[in-house]
């Protein structure tokens, strides 16, 4: 049983990055392309480096209409802005197949699984020891 657009009212991605988790819902439709994060304007939300993330993947799947609305929590804003980019890229893939092959170009639908070490005991940092003397 194949969905076609008309039938779907929105199409869901999740992403996540370091400590942030996103998710995305892309609603089709014929207006210009209008991004909300967590019920914020787009600009309000990331500086403008971060915005740049997600513009760049969207401009590339060429996704010019529509709306996307993300739900954002944890970690920072550059772990939050490659978090969507991942989620929005997951759900432009479900509702056409075809861009599967570009956003893998892109990298787009690859999860980084990077995360930060925790600190151990005796040490100074993760790694980082303290510094030892010999006499």
């Amino acid at each position: 049983m194949s969905t076609s657009i008309t039938d779907v009212r929105y199409f869901y991605g999740v992403g996540r990055r370091k400590a942030a988790t996103a998710r995305a819902k892309y609603y089709p439709t014929s207006e210009e392309l209008t991004i909300l994060v967590n019920k914020k304007p787009f600009a309000t939300y990331f500086p403008e480096q971060f915005r740049q993330v997600i513009t760049e993947a969207l401009n590339n799947l060429s996704i010019t209409t529509g709306q996307v609305h993300f739900f954002v929590n944890g970690g920072g804003v550059s772990g939050q802005a490659q978090a969507c980019r991942l989620a929005v890229s997951k759900s432009l893939v479900l509702m056409t197949p075809e861009l599967r092959a570009v956003a893998k170009v892109y990298k787009y639908l690859t999860t980084d699984i990077r995360k930060v070490l925790p600190k151990k005991a005796g040490f100074r940092k993760a790694r980082k020891r303290e510094q030892w003397s010999k006499r």
